[in-house]
């Protein structure tokens, strides 16, 4: 796992199984991106997360997706999106 810098491998501290504690001292939640930029890509948040207010904490835990790739998990996830709606 790769650390994006090198300011939150000193800030952060990792549990014994390996999940990442933030800057308040929680243990992190793994999440999956949502973004057309990083469709479907995991990345390590404090649980306050996206809360306002919340603790910013945050860490890539899968690589890059080539552009390739992008492009097929967006289109995957419209397909998955389109259903949904339809039912």
């Amino acid at each position: 796992m790769v650390m994006s810098t090198r300011s939150m491998m000193s800030a952060s501290r990792r549990c014994e199984v390996g999940q990442p504690i933030c800057h308040w001292g929680n243990q992190c939640r793994l999440m999956t991106s949502r973004t057309d930029n990083n469709p479907g890509r995991r990345f390590w948040g404090c649980a306050d997360y996206g809360v306002r207010r919340g603790c910013a904490f945050f860490e890539w835990y899968d690589p890059q997706v080539c552009e390739r790739s992008k492009i097929v998990i967006c289109r995957l996830l419209k397909r998955l999106r389109k259903e949904e709606e339809e039912n």
